[in-house]
């Protein structure tokens, strides 16, 4: 049995979508992590971001 795949009519959330995804899913390893990984994936969490508002900032109009 297939499932349908869910359809975006907006743009912006159909490119968003996996980024929220995926800090979601780092938010979760966070909350569950022991302390020698936390400050790993704290890092990568703060690397994907800053990436992000970095692209943010670029795109916007001046």
């Amino acid at each position: 049995m297939a499932f349908p795949r869910p359809r975006f009519r907006n743009p912006l959330l159909r490119q968003e979508l996996p980024w929220l995804v995926s800090e979601l899913v780092l938010l979760i390893v966070l909350c569950n992590a022991n302390p020698p990984e936390l400050w790993f994936w704290l890092v990568v969490l703060l690397v994907l971001l800053g990436y992000r508002i970095e692209r943010w900032l670029a795109s916007r109009p001046d």
